[in-house]
């Protein structure tokens, strides 16, 4: 028997410190060892703009990498 591979998209989540504080009207986060910052109106807007800028920021890393290799990556 013949075996078959699938190919399907997997996201995995990579945990990353990040320091939060409010500050005037809105929420700062940065992500030091990344260089990511954002700001949200809201706590929790500023959690879910840096999820978004962290992954943004990791698949930008992974496009880079696979042109240098000429391979794809993720």
């Amino acid at each position: 028997m013949t075996a078959h591979a699938v190919k399907l998209q997997v996201i995995a989540g990579v945990p990353e410190d990040c320091s939060f504080w409010l500050e005037n009207d809105g929420w700062n986060a940065v992500c030091e060892e990344l260089g990511v910052t954002v700001r949200g109106s809201s706590f929790a807007e500023a959690k879910t703009k840096m999820e978004a800028a962290l992954q943004a920021h990791i698949e930008s890393v992974l496009q880079k990498h696979s042109k240098k290799s000429g391979r794809r990556v993720a």
